[in-house]
Parts: structure tokens; sequence; C-alpha cells
């Protein structure tokens, strides 16, 4: 069933037919549930609706004072598959200031946004119009007022399938996913260092019998690049060097299904992931967090969520003050705020009674946060973008 969804990250299907329910499910939450709350009158959602919308997949502060926000304008998603980058540039206010598309005659979005050093910007996706095969990766090089610079592809004959960008120390790029083996079905993680010009440094490829795709990533401060990935039905933590050299790889081969989507460092030098975590009954899918330490060894790991409606990380935001900030997709704008050890500190469904899904998060210097992603219209078939900005508790409101 997974490997058939084509348009969001592989599993999210299951999730948003699980959120679309309304049938209480028999767990129980180890976390108070979200609450929708008064919120600061400087907050706002804007959504973006209609065939020229489809998602926002990531944000990025620009250096101007303003935000751009990535994703694609694919609104339904049913064959034949086609759409195009989306890039909109907006105000600390959400006033729109400009919008562009980047694509061919196939189907292109974009996943990841990092600023560029000397001005402009890097954005990540996946492409059919380009490249060697099915589809393959991009990496675009956009000026400050959106117009393209220059572009390249990377991958294989078959589909390589982006899921972010990591901006190196050094100026270098990771980006990252999965590629399809030459024959056969695997998918196997795929990982590709490159120069601030695009120029390929070195590329990894895994080499797991089974399903094995590259999620997410840091650098440590020694320079060496620690991937999450998914194996089957467990989460792992992979480390190379800055050569693209496995050095340890550490599998959670826990009871039920761990599914490790986002990855952040901890004081000391440890790993914070987080995810989703289900049993076979009921077939419950609560927010999965897991604390490891530098060598990638299970320190402790927690899960919570509604006992009514499936919720999966798809998001996580080290914040300033040493907590972290969680995105979901869930039955409401999720956003769940803890500390370091995984404690929930609070919950909050920020705007309506549909699925909604927190594909990427930000924290503003003044106070509140960003949020930005989708918002399913017909189950697995049709969405609109959505953009908002929080007060500093994560309430929203007109």
């Amino acid at each position: 069933m997974l490997k058939k969804w084509r348009y969001l990250p592989l599993v999210f299907l299951v999730l948003l037919a699980g959120c679309a329910s309304d049938q209480a499910r028999d767990s129980s939450p180890t976390a108070p549930p979200p609450t929708a709350t008064p919120a600061s009158p400087k907050t706002w959602v804007r959504t973006f609706a209609g065939d020229d919308y489809g998602a926002f997949f990531d944000i990025a502060l620009t250096p101007d004072g303003n935000i751009l926000a990535v994703g694609t304008t694919n609104h339904r998603h049913v064959a034949p598959y086609s759409g195009d980058a989306l890039f909109v540039k907006l105000t600390l206010a959400g006033d729109v200031l400009w919008e562009q598309t980047w694509g061919g005659d196939g189907y292109e979005q974009a996943i990841s946004v990092k600023l560029a050093e000397g001005g402009g910007f890097y954005i990540f996706g996946e492409t059919s119009s380009h490249g060697a095969g099915d589809r393959d990766f991009f990496l675009l090089k956009l000026t400050e007022n959106g117009r393209e610079d220059w572009f390249h592809t990377y991958g294989r004959v078959r589909r390589e399938w982006p899921y972010g960008m990591l901006r190196l120390s050094n100026g270098d790029l990771l980006i990252f996913g999965f590629t399809e083996a030459l024959v056969g079905s695997e998918r196997d993680q795929y990982a590709v260092r490159v120069r601030p010009d695009g120029e390929v440094v070195w590329e990894y490829i895994g080499d797991s019998a089974g399903e094995d795709l590259v999620l997410d990533a840091v650098e440590t401060a020694g320079g060496h690049l620690v991937l999450v990935v998914s194996v089957e039905e467990d989460g792992a933590l992979v480390e190379l060097d800055a050569g693209g050299n496995v050095q340890w790889t550490k599998r959670y081969e826990l009871a039920g299904w761990q599914y490790a989507s986002q990855l952040a460092q901890v004081e000391g030098g440890g790993f914070l992931l987080a995810g989703f975590s289900m049993s076979d009954s009921p077939q419950q899918a609560d927010t999965w967090l897991a604390r490891c330490s530098s060598t990638g060894e299970l320190e402790r790991e927690t899960s919570f969520g509604d006992p009514a409606f499936d919720d999966y990380a798809t998001s996580l935001l080290g914040l300033k003050d040493g907590t972290y900030l969680i995105g979901a997709i869930a039955n409401g704008m999720l956003l769940s705020r803890i500390d370091q050890d995984g404690n929930v500190l609070w919950r909050r469904s920020l705007v309506g009674q549909t699925v909604y899904g927190a594909m990427a998060l930000a924290e503003l210097d003044e106070g509140g946060y960003l949020v930005a992603g989708l918002i399913q219209l017909v189950n697995g078939r049709s969405y609109d973008a959505i953009l908002l900005r929080t007060d500093a508790e994560g309430r929203v409101g007109e």
C-alpha cells in the first residue's frame, strides 16, 4: 500500500486515511489532548486554494525579513500527474509579494529551500521533465526575485524521490531521499553531496535488501553526516564521514512499527528522532519520539497521540530555548512542544476539523512560529496549500 503513494512521502497515505475517520480508538494518549485557544491579533492564516496550489513543503526566512514558501501546484492528485514547483514570497504579515512556478512538460514539485550564500535560494525537489530517468532529483538556484539562475538533475535511469536538503558548514549541500534499484523493486538510501555550484562531490547509495529511505539528516560538529532512515517497519540512523563513507548503522527493531522521519541534535551530542509508532491492534498511529546517544544507542522512546485520530510527526524544529516544536499530519493543524526528554509541554490543534499537514516550521525572532503545509480536500486526491503564523504559545486566530 505504501509503495503506491506518489505525491506526499510514501507513508502519508495511510495516515491521511486514518485521520479522516471520526471513529474513536481504544488507545489512551500519554499527552494532554490538543486544544484550540484564543490567539494574538498578530497571528494569521492564509490558504491558497484551487488548481494553481497543491501544498507547501518548506519555508525559509529571507534576508530582507520576509518568507519564501515552496511546494507544488498539483491540486488534484489523479492521473495523468502534472504540476510545477511553486515559490511564493510573502511578508511576515502574510501578504503575497510575488509568485513563481518552475517546471517542464512533466511533473515537478519543490521539497526544500535553503538560503544561498551571496543571495538567492537553493530549491530541491523532483522532476520528470528533465534528467536521466522516470523522475530525478533537481537542484535549482533562484535569484532573490525568484528567477532561475541554474539547475542540475541527479539520479539514475529509474526513479529518485526527494525528502530533504541540508546546508553544510562549508557551504556544500546534502540532498537525499531514495533511488530505485536498477533491477527489481528495491528502494535504496540515496544521498548526494554537491558543491555550491551544484557539482557532485560524492554519491551515496545504501545496499539494504528491502525498503530503505533517507528521510532527514544533520551534520555533527565534527563534520560527519547522520541520516535518519526508514528500513521496512523500523527506524534507523546511519553515520557517514565527510567523504560519504559509512561509519556506523543503528536499527531500532522494536515491537510494532516505528517510523522515524525527523532528526535533531540535542545537548551532549545525541539525537532526537520523531515520526510515528503503530501497533497491529488497534492500528493507531501516534507521534513517536526517541532519544539516542551520539553513537546511535537508543536511550529512551515514547509515543503520544489523540485516541480518536492518527497523528504523525512531519516536521521537527529545535527552538532557541532548547525545547522542540513538532508539526504533524493530523485532524486539524497539530503542533506539539516538547522538552529534550520528550515531555509534552503543550499541544495545539490550530485550524479546522479536517486533515492538515504541518510540513515545515520556522521560529520568529519577535516570537511565534510559521507553519506551512497542506489541507486535504478529498482523501488522497485533492489538496490546498496553507501558511499560518502563531503566537509564542502556538495559538492562532484571525
